[in-house]
C-alpha cells in the first residue's frame, strides 16, 4: 500500500506550469494510504492552460487503478483542440465500461484558461462548484454547469459555460472532503466557511493559500487525522 502510495502521488503534477499574470497551485492530501482525488493542470501554448480536479468514488486502490486511467486518457488528449464540455463527453464515452463494471463513478470539474483574454470556460460532471473570491463582493461567485456524474449514461451531453476573470480573483477548486469535514459536534464545514476562509487568504500567494485550508480544517475537526480524501486547486489572478 505504500508503493501504491507513492505511485499515486507520482501522478499528479510536480509544480504547475508557468504563465505570466497567474499564480496556481494544487494539493491532494489522502484520508488513507490511496484515494480516488486527482487534479492536473495542461498547459496547451504560452496564454492556455487546463486546470482539472475529479473524485473516483470510494477510498479503495480501485478508485486509485480508476484514477490512473482517467489521468491517461486525458494527457492523450493535450495536444487537441476540444472544448472542455467535449473533453468530459469524450472522458464520459471511454470510461463508462471500466466504471460500470468496478461500480463506480467519477466527479469532474473541467477548465480551460485563457491569460491573454482573462477567460475562463468550464464544464461540470456532478463536481463541488468552485468558486471565485472577487474583491468587493460580499459573497463568493459559484461556477457550475449541467452535467451527469461520469459512469452513469453512456452517452452524455456536457453544457460548457464561460466567465471573465479579473484582476486579483481568486478561484478555488475542491473535493467533497473540505466541505463534508465535521467536528465533533457534528458541523460541516459547508461552503460558506470555504468561501469566508478563501476571502481571508486571498492576499496570500497560492501555496500559504492552500496550506491555510488544511489547517482550518484541522482546526475546526480537531483532528490531524482526515475523514475523507481533500484536494485543493487555486488559481490567482495576478
Amino acid at each position: 500500500m505504500e508503493i501504491a502510495q507513492q505511485i499515486q502521488l507520482s501522478f499528479l503534477p510536480e509544480s504547475p506550469p508557468e504563465l505570466s499574470g497567474i499564480d496556481m497551485g494544487g494539493r491532494c492530501i489522502s484520508a488513507a494510504h490511496v484515494g480516488g482525488d486527482y487534479y492536473d493542470f495542461f498547459r496547451r501554448d504560452e496564454q492556455t492552460v487546463d486546470l482539472l480536479i475529479a473524485d473516483v468514488s470510494g477510498h479503495s486502490v480501485g478508485a486509485a487503478l480508476i484514477m490512473s486511467e482517467v489521468r491517461t486518457l486525458l494527457r492523450a488528449q493535450v495536444n487537441s483542440a476540444h472544448n472542455t464540455s467535449s473533453i468530459l463527453q469524450r472522458l464520459n464515452s471511454q470510461l463508462y465500461d471500466d466504471l460500470t463494471r468496478a461500480e463506480l463513478f467519477i466527479t469532474m470539474f473541467y477548465a480551460k484558461y485563457n491569460a491573454t483574454t482573462g477567460r475562463l470556460s468550464y464544464a461540470n460532471a456532478g463536481h463541488n462548484h468552485p468558486i471565485i473570491y472577487r474583491k468587493g463582493q460580499s459573497a463568493c461567485i459559484e461556477l457550475d454547469a449541467e452535467g451527469l456524474i461520469l459512469g452513469v449514461k453512456r452517452s452524455v451531453v456536457f453544457e460548457e459555460r464561460t466567465i471573465e476573470l479579473q484582476k486579483g480573483d481568486v478561484l478555488l477548486f475542491f473535493t467533497d472532503g473540505l466541505t463534508e469535514a465535521t467536528n465533533p459536534e457534528g458541523a460541516m464545514f459547508e461552503n460558506g466557511r470555504v468561501c469566508s476562509q478563501l476571502g481571508s487568504v486571498s492576499h496570500l500567494p497560492v501555496a500559504e493559500m492552500i496550506d491555510s485550508f488544511y489547517q482550518a480544517v484541522t482546526d475546526f475537526t480537531g483532528s490531524t487525522t482526515l475523514q475523507d480524501d481533500i484536494s485543493i486547486v487555486v488559481l490567482k489572478i495576478l
